[in-house]
Formats: C-alpha cells, sequence, structure tokens
C-alpha cells in the first residue's frame, strides 16, 4: 500500500513539473529592458562585459540588482528579467 502511495505521489510532481516547462531567456525582451534601464550609461560592446559568459553576466546583474556590487542605480528587476537581460548582452557581445 505504501509503496503504490509513493508511486501514485511520483507520478504526480512528475506531472506538474511537466506542466511548467522551464523557459527560455528571451534575448528580445532582455534588449527592452538593457535599453531602459542601462542603455544610457552602459554600451553592450564596453569592458565590463567583453569575454564574460551568460552566466557570469548573469551573476553580475543580480549582484547589482541585490546590491553586492556597486552601481550609482537602484534596479528592480526580476530573476526572468536579470536572465533575459544577460542573454541579451551575451548574445551581442564580441568575445
Amino acid at each position: 500500500m505504501m509503496k503504490t502511495r509513493i508511486i501514485a505521489a511520483a507520478s504526480l510532481i512528475a506531472w506538474f513539473a511537466s506542466c511548467n516547462p522551464a523557459t527560455a531567456a528571451d534575448s528580445a525582451a532582455g534588449q527592452k529592458i538593457f535599453e531602459a534601464a542601462c542603455a544610457a550609461c552602459h554600451k553592450l560592446k564596453m569592458a565590463p562585459y567583453a569575454g564574460k559568459s551568460e552566466s557570469e553576466l548573469e551573476t553580475d546583474v543580480k549582484g547589482i540588482v541585490g546590491g553586492t556590487i556597486k552601481h550609482p542605480t537602484k534596479l528592480t528587476l526580476s530573476a526572468a528579467d536579470i536572465a533575459n537581460v544577460a542573454t541579451y548582452i551575451s548574445s551581442n557581445n564580441s568575445k
């Protein structure tokens, strides 16, 4: 009886997980955010971005939003916004 409940619970969890697939970061959305929140001071080809991976860029933006990296402007971005901006920057970054 216990084994049946465990299997049923595992099946239910797997079904819920498949209903909400992870979404990839959206470069077009990242461009809009970058242009609205960053482009006045930052250019895509600037040294802080050069050679950084998407993961490194995402970590940097998280640090800026979270306040662990000094930045003159307070940014409020969601986790999806941060991922989108990192994707946009990395897709336009010459390595």
